[in-house]
């Protein structure tokens, strides 16, 4: 268990997910539908990959596109937009897919870094109760 540093790459990727999380923190509007358009600025902005990427790769390819090009850091704040994502979608189905892929990404990661976090626990409780 430990933390990669590489020249400030973890000082920019906190920045990046902070701007990230400041973006999603404006567009909430407590009487508001919720948005995906949030969301797809996220998946393209921060992983390279559009909305619809996300909803219909297979939980292979998920993970082969997690190990291959995502750093391991990145992998955690991925599941969470999914879970966030799947929380806030109006469609059913589509909450089904995303809830599915974050908690697969939760679960990969924590095995992974062989390291978790309570909340994490949390997160996949939440997720659990949306799925049953």
């Amino acid at each position: 268990m430990g933390i990669r540093f590489e020249s400030n790459s973890l000082l920019n990727w906190t920045n990046e997910m902070g701007k990230f999380l400041r973006l999603l923190v404006d567009e909430q509007h407590v009487f508001d539908e919720p948005s995906s358009i949030v969301f797809d600025k996220a998946y393209d902005e921060f992983f390279k990959k559009s909305r619809q990427f996300f909803l219909t790769v297979t939980d292979e390819a998920l993970l082969s596109y997690a190990k291959e090009d995502l750093e391991v850091e990145q992998i955690r704040p991925l599941a969470l937009v999914l879970m966030h994502d799947g929380l806030k979608s109006v469609d059913v189905q589509e909450q089904q897919i995303l809830l599915l892929k974050s908690k697969l990404l939760l679960n990969y990661v924590m095995k992974e870094t062989s390291s978790f976090a309570f909340e994490d626990y949390g997160y996949l409780a939440t997720i659990d109760g949306k799925l049953a």
